[in-house]
């Protein structure tokens, strides 16, 4: 087994007084509230009229809107029906705006779709495992019910190929499931031997009022080695299975394009080794925070901290600790500069729009793009025993672009600064980095 290599990082205490101050700083700062209905607040919606949709099925629209026929007018469920009808994750461009018409009042619903069906090329540059290629089929509105299913091979640094259905409304008050499978080959650095795994994730979730979800997740992941000791089973083979239950709030006001607006959630599941018969518990509580400064200027804060039961070696496989350094974690550092079966990631980043995100159509597909500059500071520590907690701490900063591409990803591009005997490190990434943080979890 690989013994955790421990330094003192001096510069913990700095790391722990800016993360303070940012959790005090997102505490006192409010969303913003609509604006564009408060002329009409108050008036009976006489028609919703829906224009754009050539493709989505209407009912799939209306059951995610607050406001209905009948029903009074408040620029609170306007705000809301266009932030619903963002999630979904279908459309290029939504405006939901009142208007009088010889004494009714309409409520307009003006979407342009994105691609229904589309042929992928893949790109996947890994701090692990370098680069690989390839490509897949990906729907985000399958038989136009806002239904996600995708299949995408690549090839190269690793070799994964992954299926992936989702539908977040199939039955009562949103409640839906998110499907995945997925084959890994590859060459595991961080724990130098060679990975087979298969991964069956799957979660089943229901609205909790107005911006909370409650759900169940359970997965199963088989893991072969290819090299003695790096399994709890002697046989160099995993098969691990986890249960367990998940609560999130999320008070983002756009998905594509978050503002402002909490993303938190907290889960605990219990995983067992059906190979030795050992078990323990994991816990993870992730807390993301965006706050418009003003105008094009926006803060992100993004917070991760996963607690897990057991021992090293008994309870836990050697390949299911964590480690700290590189894009998902923190910038600045190579990965593998710290290992611990507990894991506290925390980022600020300051980002400014200098393209804000605007609608364009190419080849019959509609989608949208924007570009922003970022500044960024990470700081995170691993852990196993308490005392390792303040030893561990690492941190790092630097500059970086995004180019917002919603319903595609995030790209980003980023260069830090961190670990003085590596100088500056370029890191490229997809997704937001606290989304990559937490799938990094087992």
């Amino acid at each position: 087994m690989i013994v955790p290599r421990r330094y003192h990082a001096g510069g913990h205490k700095c790391a722990r007084i800016v993360f303070a101050a940012l959790l005090i700083l997102a505490a006192s700062a409010l969303p913003a509230a609509g604006e564009k209905a408060g002329d009409y607040e108050g008036r009976m919606i006489d028609e919703i009229r829906i224009t754009g949709a050539k493709h989505t099925k209407e009912y799939i629209i209306t059951r995610e809107l607050s406001s209905k026929p009948g029903e009074p007018l408040t620029a609170e469920n306007v705000k809301h029906d266009g932030e619903s009808l963002d999630a979904l994750g279908v459309f290029s461009s939504i405006n939901v705006y009142p208007s009088d018409e010889d004494g009714k009042l309409i409520l307009n619903i003006d979407v342009t779709e994105t691609f229904r069906y589309l042929p992928t090329v893949s790109l996947k540059i890994d701090d692990e495992n370098g680069i690989s290629i390839g490509g897949g089929l990906k729907s985000t509105n399958l038989f136009g019910r806002a239904m996600y299913l995708s299949g995408t091979a690549l090839f190269g640094g690793a070799t994964t190929i992954e299926v992936w259905a989702r539908d977040n409304w199939v039955m009562g008050d949103h409640i839906g499931y998110d499907l995945k499978y997925s084959h890994r080959e590859r060459r595991n650095e961080l724990y130098d031997f060679r990975e087979v795994a298969d991964e069956v994730f799957l979660q089943v979730v229901g609205r909790l009022r107005r911006r909370g979800r409650l759900g169940m997740l359970g997965s199963f992941q088989s893991l072969k080695s290819d090299a003695d000791g790096k399994t709890l089973s002697p046989d160099n083979r995993d098969n691990i299975l986890s249960v367990g239950f998940a609560v999130r709030y999320d008070s983002r006001d756009f998905l594509s394009n978050p503002r402002n607006g909490w993303n938190s959630g907290l889960d605990i599941s219990r995983v067992w080794s059906l190979d030795t018969g050992a078990s323990h518990w994991s816990s993870n509580v992730d807390v993301w925070r965006y706050i418009q400064l003003s105008g094009p200027h926006i803060l992100a804060l993004f917070s991760l901290v996963t607690f897990t039961s057991g021992s090293v070696g008994v309870e836990i496989a050697e390949w299911q600790q964590y480690s700290l350094g590189g894009t998902s974690t923190v910038r600045g550092w190579d990965i593998g500069k710290r290992y611990g079966k507990n894991q506290f990631i925390n980022t600020m980043e300051y980002r400014y729009n200098v393209i804000e995100p605007r609608n364009f159509e190419a080849f019959g597909l509609n989608a949208s793009l924007g570009v922003q500059l970022a500044a960024f500071f990470d700081a995170g520590t691993v852990w196993d025993a308490g005392e390792d907690f303040s030893d561990s701490w690492i941190a790092g900063g630097g500059v970086g672009l995004r180019f917002i591409i919603p319903y595609l990803g995030l790209a980003r591009l980023d260069f830090g600064w961190g670990d003085s005997r590596s100088g500056m490190l370029v890191h490229l990434g997809a997704l937001e980095k606290a989304e990559k943080a937490r799938v990094r979890v087992r």
